[in-house]
C-alpha cells in the first residue's frame, strides 16, 4: 500500500504551494506556452503543441485546489482557485490575439461530439492527475512530471476555445469548453482521491500556515 509520511507530506505542502504562486517566472512560462500551443494549432503542428505543453506551468495550481480540497483548507482553495482561472484566461487570451493578428488555420478542427470521446477524455484527466500528484508526493518518482504534462489536455482546448472567439466559430468554443471542462474535473477528481488516500488531511494545519505565510 502506499503510503507517505509526515516529513514527506510537508514537504509536498511546501513545495508544491510555493510552486504554485504568482510569479515572475510562472508568468512569463505561462505565456510563452500559450503562445506556442496557440501558434501549433494554427499551424497545425503537433509537434509544436506538445512542446508548449511541456512548457506550460498550469498543472501544479491545478494539484493546488485539490490539495486545498483534501485538507478542507478554504482560504487555499479559494486563492488557488483564482489563481488558476486568471491562469486560464490568460491561455484563451493569448489565443485570441494570435488569431486576430494571423488569422484561423486554414483547415478546420476536428472533433468528435459524443459522449464515449468525453468520457474517454476524463479518464485520461483522472490518471493523469493520480500520476502527477504520486510525482509530487513521492520523490524517487518526479522525472515522470514533464510526461505527465504531455498528456494534461489543459492548455490545447483552451487555446482552441480562444481561437474559436477569434474566428466566430461558437461550435469549437461550445465543444473544447466541454473537453477542456472533462479534462480539468479528471485531474482534480484523481489528485483528490490520491490526497485522500495519502492521508494528507492530517497536514491541514502546515496548509493554513502555508497559505498564510504566501500572502
Amino acid at each position: 500500500m502506499l503510503e507517505v509520511g509526515k516529513r514527506d507530506q510537508y514537504r509536498t505542502v511546501n513545495d508544491l504551494l510555493t510552486k504554485s504562486q504568482p510569479s515572475a517566472v510562472y508568468n512569463t512560462l505561462l505565456i510563452l506556452s500559450a503562445f506556442i500551443v496557440a501558434s501549433g494549432l494554427l499551424l497545425n503542428n503537433a509537434t509544436i503543441v506538445i512542446g508548449g505543453m511541456l512548457v506550460t506551468p498550469v498543472l501544479t495550481p491545478v494539484l493546488a485546489i485539490a490539495l486545498g480540497l483534501a485538507t478542507g483548507e478554504q482560504t487555499t482553495l479559494k486563492k488557488e482557485g483564482i489563481f488558476v482561472l486568471k491562469s486560464f484566461l490568460t491561455i484563451v487570451v493569448s489565443a485570441l490575439i494570435l488569431t486576430i493578428l494571423f488569422g484561423d488555420a486554414d483547415h478546420s478542427f476536428v472533433f468528435d461530439n459524443s459522449v464515449r470521446t468525453a468520457v474517454l477524455y476524463f479518464v485520461v484527466a483522472l490518471a493523469s492527475g493520480i500520476a502527477a500528484t504520486l510525482a509530487w508526493t513521492r520523490k524517487e518518482i518526479a522525472e515522470i512530471l514533464p510526461s505527465v504534462a504531455v498528456t494534461v489536455s489543459l492548455a490545447p482546448p483552451l487555446s482552441l476555445i480562444g481561437i474559436g472567439m477569434g474566428a466566430l466559430d461558437f461550435e469549437v468554443m461550445r465543444v473544447h469548453f466541454f473537453i477542456f471542462l472533462f479534462n480539468f474535473l479528471g485531474i482534480v477528481v484523481g489528485s483528490l482521491a490520491v490526497f485522500s488516500m495519502l492521508k494528507f488531511y492530517k497536514a491541514e494545519k502546515r496548509v493554513e500556515e502555508k497559505t498564510k505565510e504566501m500572502k
